[in-house]
């Protein structure tokens, strides 16, 4: 999203090109936020014009600024800036940072990239790539404070006071062994607030928590929130500390994913790229699948209808419910199936709950079936009096719509509820069970729920 600082300073920065006032130029973006100054250098029109501007920053803020843009952009950048100015470019980025890009570049662009590196810079970055791509090892930095349990508070922070600017935080200092091995983690404020001649080892509690580096990413997700941290301690296998996660980065998978579990509520694929940069056709590709399934599905509707055509035949009055009827199962599926995804997604809820959810939402349903129901009496009673559900037996229909409304409320709650854990069981995305999905599902159980009531209520009268 561009802020007003990028609408009100392109034109300036535009204008400032053209007239070859570099230093003004130079002066005016280094004084923004970085992603301020992303958001002025993409919303100028020439792509070459923006490389100048981007040339004339600071190495480092440069490489701040960069790291907000899109994949796209910064495929961009890096075709114009050039092999050599690149490369210092990706040097100056976090390990984390450096790998991302270099993911999302094509390969025979990252690829030379690579080579160009600094042999530590290549290493570090390379620890990284090996990691599965959705995994906790993508997200981590290499770069942060350890100390040891014989050092003193004073050693301790002077040790900060040389390292600590290259550390993508000092918040938090990890002890660890000879080995690597994590021992603790500790707060800057203990060391601040202790005697210089303390040592580490007598303010270790030796209670710490960890991530492992071949964890899922929502799971630094779910463990920064749960313990309220602003970084995590990453191990491998042998439990021995090879990067941390901050919250910066964990913020950004959050909003990832919660970006992917809206998009497929509303019945589609996860774009997995910003909606103004997705191209049309992987546009159409994402949403065109999943409607022509939800189409096919949709046509059993159709064949339902046909079933009782006999009965619809006899008495057309009940046609005019058929929308009352969808209507109120595709409802109360769709809410029951949103809380549901969300709560998975919040570690809220799993399988072994589903008992508790299925007689939470049998409740539920049953309470708010009997409303609706009622409703749905009150409904026919008077369209009946207005004459628009002209029929003999008010009552029996109202009966009938009433009692269907009823039973297809408890069914889409239980449906909606039980399915995304259902699916979290069966190892799928519980947010695949999205709204159109249920609402479908719905929409044929629900008419044959409401035929089935109507055969029994209704035979000898209107049918």
């Amino acid at each position: 999203m561009r802020t007003p600082t990028a609408e009100l300073l392109a034109p300036d920065i535009t204008q400032l090109l053209a007239e070859r006032k570099w230093r003004e130029i130079r002066d005016a973006l280094e004084h923004l936020e970085a992603a301020d100054a992303a958001d002025v250098l993409d919303t100028i029109d020439k792509p070459e014009d923006a490389a100048v501007a981007f040339r004339l920053l600071p190495r480092e803020f440069a490489a701040d600024v960069f790291s907000h843009f899109e994949t796209d952009k910064q495929e961009e950048l890096i075709a114009l800036l050039g092999d050599e100015r690149a490369t210092r470019l990706i040097e100056e980025l976090d390990p984390d940072d450096r790998a991302a890009v270099l993911d999302e570049l094509p390969v025979e662009v990252a690829t030379p990239l690579l080579a160009r590196l600094s042999p530590a810079d290549r290493r570090a970055t390379q620890a990284i790539l090996g990691y599965p791509e959705e995994s906790v090892g993508r997200l981590m930095t290499p770069d942060y404070i350890r100390v040891r349990p014989e050092w003193t508070v004073q050693r301790v922070l002077e040790h900060v006071r040389q390292y600590g600017k290259d550390a993508e935080t000092i918040h938090w200092l990890y002890v660890s062994d000879h080995e690597r091995k994590l021992i603790d983690d500790i707060h800057i404020r203990k060391f601040l607030l202790a005697s210089p001649e303390a040592t580490v080892e007598s303010l270790m509690d030796h209670e710490f928590v960890a991530l492992l580096a071949t964890d899922d990413r929502e799971e630094a997700v779910r463990m920064m929130n749960k313990y309220d941290r602003s970084a995590l301690p990453v191990l491998d296998s042998l439990g021995l500390l090879v990067g941390i996660v901050t919250a910066d980065d964990v913020a950004d998978v959050a909003e990832a994913e919660f970006t992917e579990d809206v998009q497929k509520l509303g019945g589609m694929e996860a774009l997995g790229t910003p909606y103004m940069s997705t191209a049309f056709g992987a546009m159409l590709k994402k949403r065109g699948g999943w409607l022509a399934g939800l189409f096919v599905l949709q046509l059993v509707t159709i064949f339902v209808m046909m079933f009782f055509e006999e009965h619809l035949t006899k008495a057309v009055v009940l046609a005019l419910f058929v929308p009352l009827i969808i209507s109120s199962g595709g409802n109360t599926g769709t809410q029951a199936a949103s809380l549901l995804v969300r709560a998975i997604a919040l570690d809220e809820v799993s399988f072994a709950d589903w008992w508790r959810v299925a007689r939470k939402e049998l409740m539920t349903g049953l309470v708010l079936g009997s409303a609706l129901g009622t409703m749905g009496v009150a409904a026919v009673y008077g369209l009946s009096m207005v004459g628009v559900a002209d029929t003999e037996f008010p009552g029996r229909l109202a009966f009938t719509v009433g009692t269907a409304v009823v039973g297809i409320v408890i069914w889409g709650t239980l449906i909606g509820s039980l399915m995304p854990i259902a699916m979290q069981r069966l190892g799928l995305d519980p947010a695949a069970s999205s709204s159109p999905l249920v609402a479908t599902l719905m929409d044929v159980s629900g008419l044959t729920i409401y035929f089935a009531v109507a055969l029994v209520v209704l035979r000898g009268t209107v049918l």
